[in-house]
């Protein structure tokens, strides 16, 4: 098995490295769009959380996430070359940047984006930013010992979000959407809809005369 070793140091397995990549390109944004969907009936609004919403706060997410990184540490090399960070500094301004930006980013998404308040907020940005701390141990691991440990750290990740969408989805919860002219299949409001077809996701109004979302 082929491997990478970098000028500053540690010895990378090339299959880790790969595995590091797809979890932060295909499988870190799964992740953000499931735990997302665990929130659809915590939301402080008329109807619950519609899939294309899920989609857009998911998209939110990873754009400030990105952005606000790319700034920091741009930031920060500035900040290096100029001599206003001390060299040995580098590391622990960046990891605390880092948790920063994701305690902010959780913060802003939840609160203007899905409408979250009070202990459902905190929950929020608390459980976000552990998956997030899972995901850079998960990393971490994969470069330097294969793929098996993320696997393990990923599982644990799906079964956290599993707890909690089984948890949001409780009929306490629930029951606060469960009359008004709202599509049964994702949610959206039907009040004043003459098509007979859900405009958020197509599903047919005729199948399902009073409109409402199922408990």
């Amino acid at each position: 098995m082929s491997a990478l070793t970098l000028a500053c140091g540690p010895y990378f397995d090339e299959t880790g490295f790969l595995v590091s990549v797809v979890l932060f390109l295909a499988v870190k944004p799964l992740a953000y769009f499931a735990f997302i969907q665990a929130f659809r009936y915590r939301v402080s609004r008329a109807i619950p959380m519609r899939m294309g919403q899920a989609i857009g706060l998911t998209a939110l997410r990873a754009g400030l996430g990105i952005g606000l990184v790319s700034a920091g540490a741009g930031a920060m090399y500035l900040a290096r070359d100029w001599g206003l960070m001390p060299p040995d500094s580098w590391f622990v301004f960046s990891w605390v940047f880092l948790y920063a930006e994701r305690l902010f980013s959780w913060w802003f998404v939840g609160w203007r984006g899905a409408g979250l308040r009070g202990r459902r907020l905190v929950g929020w940005i608390i459980s976000g930013t552990l998956i997030n701390a899972a995901f850079d141990v998960a990393m971490v691991m994969g470069l330097l010992e294969g793929w098996m440990p993320p696997a393990g750290i990923v599982a644990g990740i799906g079964m956290f979000i599993l707890a909690l969408h089984v948890v949001g989805r409780r009929d306490s919860l629930k029951r606060r959407f469960a009359s008004g002219t709202t599509c049964h299949t994702c949610g959206y409001s039907l009040m004043g809809n003459l098509s007979g077809r859900c405009p958020e996701c197509g599903a047919s109004i005729q199948s399902h005369p009073a409109a409402v979302v199922p408990v």
